[in-house]
């Protein structure tokens, strides 16, 4: 059973679903992405740019799979 307090969560996002004009989902990627800033440099390095001029599909090949966990 659900407190008030998270039933009024829940209806807030009902709501928001319903003025989107349809439902809301959990985004595939996650919020946050972490870079392996140490390959990047070292890339960026070997073709001459600025970390700044790197393409999407540059910036792909440095994602970590899973986020990191700190201990």
């Amino acid at each position: 059973m659900l407190s008030e307090v998270e039933k009024r969560g829940w209806d807030a996002i009902d709501a928001a679903a319903k003025r989107a004009g349809g439902y809301l989902a959990k985004p595939k990627r996650p919020l946050v992405i972490e870079y392996d800033y140490r390959a990047m440099t070292k890339y960026c390095a070997e073709k001459n740019i600025s970390k700044m001029e790197l393409t999407e599909d540059e910036l792909k090949m440095f994602e970590y799979e899973e986020p990191l966990v700190y201990a």
